[in-house]
């Protein structure tokens, strides 16, 4: 086997790792079980408004979280996939709720991460240009 092999994939392993743990602490500030402190938001701006905010913020927080790290898009994927399986598994034993939409809520919460790390590895792709 090759030691570089090798150490890529520790390497992976503890990117996927950290950007687990940054994807559930993210989803839980964001969006935290069964003290969603977004009603009183939503009761002064409207469902929709509050929506949107919560979808820029986890944007954002994915965006600074790889542009930080610089972790790859698929490795902070595979992290935020397994802190959402895992935590739709806690709340589901915890808390048994009646409905499904915490599935969605937080899928769209784990998809807007990703997404603002993609465009930070984008942004940290392109060219800069001068200010000539």
């Amino acid at each position: 086997m090759n030691a570089e092999t090798g150490a890529d994939a520790t390497v992976n392993a503890r990117r996927v790792a950290v950007s687990a743990v940054f994807a559930a602490v993210a989803g839980a500030v964001l969006w935290p079980p069964g003290a969603v402190y977004w009603t009183a938001v939503a009761a002064t701006v409207g469902e929709a408004a509050t929506l949107a905010l919560v979808v820029v913020a986890a944007i954002a927080l994915g965006a600074a979280f790889g542009a930080l790290t610089g972790v790859r898009v698929r490795e902070f994927a595979a992290g935020t996939a397994g802190a959402y399986l895992l935590g739709m598994a806690a709340i589901a034993a915890a808390r048994s709720p009646d409905s499904p939409v915490h599935l969605f809520l937080y899928g769209a919460v784990a998809a807007c991460l990703v997404v603002g790390v993609a465009a930070a590895r984008v942004r940290a792709g392109a060219p800069r240009r001068s200010d000539d």
